[in-house]
């Protein structure tokens, strides 16, 4: 069975052309980006940005063997890119802009759905 968490991360104001860098970054070293998602034993990782009320988030969702499990692979820095998505990470996140998300229902096609 897989776990899978979600949650924002308000952007401090003037920050979108650092979200453009990062995620141009991602893609263009997508090699090291899936190779610490193998490490993390993460099915899915996916990124939006919103605007709500005028301030600017991340959106974040995995879907992984272990969300804890992740985390703490993700904190050994084992790839390059790690440190880069942390550092920037902490560059554009505003104080307090943490947002975690309570998980209500998943629903994969193959396995059924999950409610919480």
């Amino acid at each position: 069975m897989m776990e899978y968490a979600s949650g924002l991360i308000k952007l401090k104001p003037g920050t979108e052309h650092k979200v453009e860098l990062w995620r141009e970054t991602i893609a263009s070293r997508l090699d090291e980006a899936v190779a610490t998602l193998q490490d993390e034993e993460v099915q899915i990782e996916s990124w939006f940005k919103i605007e709500i009320n005028g301030d600017k988030y991340l959106l974040w969702y995995l879907r992984a063997k272990s969300i804890k499990r992740v985390f703490e692979i993700s904190m050994q820095l084992k790839h390059p890119i790690d440190q880069f998505h942390y550092d920037l990470m902490a560059e554009i996140t505003a104080e307090g802009g943490n947002i975690s998300a309570q998980p209500l229902i998943d629903i994969p096609r193959d396995t059924g759905a999950r409610a919480v």
